[in-house]
């Protein structure tokens, strides 16, 4: 994974620019948007907090999102990882049922079932390992300590 390599700003800024200071700035647009553009940056800072509030969605569009400055692991998919979990537990239990009717006197009978239980099973665990192994549950792009 990539170091994240924040951009610094030159200081003195040799070109021109624009200053605001007050006790407060607020920038209202009545009837569309606010639109700010950077070519290299766009930074929000605050000593304590930064509030993104929107009634309906916040969109982020990037290659990577990281949350926190060691992020490291990426987050699961959850509605990907929720359907594959809850087939694996249906099959497991599935093999439980057939597991507890077993009795010694229909023993012929039983081994039948426990073998067929066994094969649903390893398929279902061989399905899941394969997801497993190529990180399919795994974020791409979303990164978080």
């Amino acid at each position: 994974m990539a170091e994240r390599i924040p951009y610094n700003p030159q200081f003195p800024f040799a070109g021109e620019q624009i200053i605001l200071s007050a006790d407060r700035v607020t920038l209202h647009s009545k009837n569309d948007a606010i639109f700010l553009f950077g070519k290299q940056a766009v930074g929000l800072s605050s000593v304590k907090t930064i509030n993104l509030d929107a009634n309906q969605e916040i969109l982020l569009y990037c290659k990577k999102i990281t949350l926190g400055p060691n992020a490291k692991q990426p987050l699961i998919l959850g509605k990907f990882f929720n359907q594959r979990l809850k087939l694996f537990v249906e099959q497991l239990q599935s093999v439980s049922v057939l597991l507890a009717q077993c009795s010694e006197s229909e023993l012929g009978t039983s081994m039948q079932s426990i073998a067929s239980a066994g094969k649903k099973l390893n398929t279902a665990c061989e399905a899941l390992l394969n997801v497993i192994k190529n990180d399919s549950f795994l974020s791409k792009n979303t990164f978080t300590k």
